[in-house]
């Protein structure tokens, strides 16, 4: 885990540094079998904002899924799922409502909030190699 040369960490304290990062990485499992539930909650907000008969409804969903978006691009990262936060983050942008977050965007928010339940529902980790290339392309996500 370190190495680098101009830093030397103590014997015990690299041991409990490597013992808290192989902790992390178990649960990873347990973060995509959460995640996974809160990836199809945002994909419903999105789905109802679709079809709310106003902007308060659309709005309120979109805020909603804006929540979800935003707690799982900060915790994808941390349990070994990169593609999920960069799909989240992208999320994010979508529909954080200082964005004006239109209705005409919700094709690729509801895409974006399907790709995140895809790989979720894989468990692909990582940035997804050829699959995350692909669905950083067909999103939009640079």
């Amino acid at each position: 885990m370190f190495d680098d040369d101009d830093f030397e960490l103590p014997d015990d304290l690299a041991a409990m540094a490597d013992a808290a990062g192989a902790a992390l990485a178990g649960m990873g499992e347990e973060f995509a079998a959460g995640a996974e539930i809160d990836a199809n909650t945002l994909k419903g907000h999105l789905e109802r904002a679709a079809v709310a008969p106003d902007e308060d409804g659309f709005m309120q969903n979109i805020a909603l899924a804006f929540g979800i978006a935003h707690d799982l691009k900060g915790q994808g990262t941390t349990f070994g799922y990169n593609l999920v936060t960069e799909i989240a983050e992208h999320l994010c942008t979508l529909t954080r409502p200082q964005n004006s977050p239109d209705k005409a965007k919700l094709p690729n928010m509801i895409s974006s909030a399907q790709a995140l339940c895809d790989v979720l529902a894989g468990r692909i980790e990582g940035d997804g190699a050829a699959i995350g290339a692909r669905l950083r392309i067909d999103l939009g996500i640079s």
